[in-house]
C-alpha cells in the first residue's frame, strides 16, 4: 500500500519487470519515475497509449519503448492493474478516444488527464479529485485494482522493496512543460 508524507510517497515494488508481462493486461507506467514530474501513460496488451508535448501515442508497440528504457537505463515503474470487466475492443476504443480527446500535454492537460477519464469509464473510479499520480495510486490501491508493481532500472532506488517518489504540484508541471518546449524549440 502506498504511504504518503508531506513531500514523498512510497509504493511497494514486487519485482523487476519481465517485459513479456506487458503483452497481456493493463499497466500504468511512470517513466523517469524519480524525476519530478514523471511521465505517465498506459500499456494495454503490449501497446502504448499516452499524450506528450508533441501529441498522442495510440497503440504503438511497447517493445521499442522498453528497449529505450533498458538501453538508456531510465528508471521506470509499471503498475499492473486488474483488467477492466469489458471487452478488449471496448478498452482499446476508450483508450484511443480519451488519448485523442486530450491530444497533447499543455498547461491544462497533463499526461494523467486521459488516464483519469479512462479509469472513470473502466472502473467507475471517482477521479474528479485526482490531480497527480500520488493521488491516483492510493485510490487504485483502496479499490483493490493494483495486482503488482514492477520496475526497470530502479534497484538503487528501492529500500526494502519500496520506491520513494517525490510529490510535486501544478507549478512544477508547468515549469517542466515550459522547459521541454524551450528544449524542443532549440532542437
Amino acid at each position: 500500500m502506498p504511504t504518503l508524507t508531506d513531500n514523498t510517497y512510497r509504493i511497494f515494488v514486487d519485482d523487476k519487470l519481465d517485459p513479456e508481462k506487458l503483452q497481456q493486461g493493463i499497466f500504468l507506467f511512470l517513466y523517469r519515475a524519480t524525476r519530478i514530474p514523471p511521465h505517465i501513460g498506459l500499456i494495454f496488451n503490449g501497446k502504448i497509449y499516452d499524450i506528450t508535448l508533441i501529441g498522442p501515442t495510440l497503440g504503438i508497440d511497447a517493445s521499442d519503448f522498453i528497449n529505450t528504457i533498458v538501453k538508456k537505463y531510465t528508471k521506470t515503474l509499471f503498475i499492473e492493474l486488474k483488467t477492466p470487466n469489458i471487452l478488449e475492443n471496448e478498452i482499446i476504443d476508450v483508450l484511443e478516444n480519451e488519448v485523442k480527446r486530450f491530444y497533447k500535454v499543455t498547461e491544462n492537460n497533463t499526461c494523467l488527464s486521459p488516464i483519469k477519464t479512462a479509469f472513470d469509464k473502466f472502473y467507475s473510479l471517482p477521479t474528479t479529485e485526482v490531480q497527480y499520480i500520488f493521488d491516483l495510486i492510493p485510490l487504485l490501491e483502496m479499490k483493490h485494482l493494483i495486482s503488482n508493481v514492477f520496475h526497470l532500472n530502479m534497484e538503487r532506488n528501492l529500500t526494502s522493496n519500496y520506491a520513494v517518489l517525490q510529490r510535486y504540484n501544478q507549478d512544477v508541471i508547468n515549469q517542466s512543460i515550459t522547459a521541454l518546449n524551450r528544449k524542443n524549440a532549440i532542437c
